[in-house]
């Protein structure tokens, strides 16, 4: 079985479907699938029709797994959607599935990476998700805070 560099290396990289599933209790599960005009579905799911762009890491050898997703035109409804993490919903990170598909209709992917938002950006056209392999959450915060530095931390 040839491996994906192998496969895209041989066919045309506008036949590959991105998908692209944004997930959080704040608004549950949100499905895109890139540069299509209808709604698709792909492994018994539907997704809906969103135009972004998908820069994947480089490589050059650094151990960093990220991709950076912009969505382009129409990106109203991915910054509502996405602006409802607030509160204390900003407790638990948003997970991000990112599935290249053969076909509309098929029922696997062809590969599929599982990853967390990692920041999210946006202008007055375009939203910028940079999404990494590591729970942003999970970090350890370099920075301690005394009282010392930081009076408004005393409670009395």
């Amino acid at each position: 079985m040839p491996t994906l560099r192998e496969w895209k290396e041989r066919r045309p990289a506008s036949d590959l479907k991105q998908t692209v599933v944004f997930s959080h209790p704040a608004f549950g599960d949100y499905r895109v699938v890139n540069n299509l005009f209808q709604s698709a579905q792909f492994g018994g799911v539907d997704f809906e029709p969103a135009r972004f762009s998908v820069t994947e890491p480089t490589q050059d050898g650094t151990a960093t797994i990220a991709l950076v997703i912009t969505f382009v035109a129409a990106s109203e409804h991915v910054r509502q959607t996405l602006k409802s993490w607030r509160g204390a919903a900003r407790m638990s990170p948003i997970s991000c599935v990112y599935q290249q598909w053969d076909a509309i209709g098929d029922a696997y992917p062809v590969k599929t990476w599982s990853l967390y938002v990692k920041d999210i950006s946006a202008d007055g056209s375009n939203v910028t998700v940079n999404v990494s392999v590591t729970n942003p959450l999970t970090l350890a915060n370099p920075v301690i805070y005394t009282t010392q530095l930081y009076p408004g931390l005393k409670t009395s």
